[in-house]
């Protein structure tokens, strides 16, 4: 039994139209990423990240974050369905997207 239950396209597409910005870079046979870049100044997408890793401890669904010069990159997939999205994904994309605008990161 997967961790989460696989995401069917449609589903995919219907909360990918609710998350600007982001976006789904296929990968090997069925896998999927869901990833955004923000852009930002350094030491605020570093306190960024600490708080979306706070907000990932919460969830207990992880994503990986790339601390650019003056970005951060977040790409989130569930590697326990096999790579493929699942709503743990676009929970964890959507409360990110929420918290962005308070770190200015556009």
């Amino acid at each position: 039994m997967p961790y989460a239950e696989p995401l069917p396209p449609h589903e995919i597409s219907l909360r990918l139209a609710e998350l600007p910005g982001w976006e789904v870079v296929p990968g090997p046979g069925d896998a999927a990423t869901l990833r955004r870049t923000y852009h930002l100044p350094h030491l605020p997408a570093a306190i960024f990240a600490l708080h979306i890793a706070g907000i990932q401890a919460e969830l207990d669904h992880h994503s990986e974050l790339t601390l650019g010069y003056d970005t951060l990159s977040v790409s989130v997939t569930t590697h326990a369905a096999g790579g493929r999205l699942t709503p743990k994904d676009f929970a964890l994309a959507t409360r990110i997207h929420s918290v962005a605008p308070a770190h200015s990161a556009t």
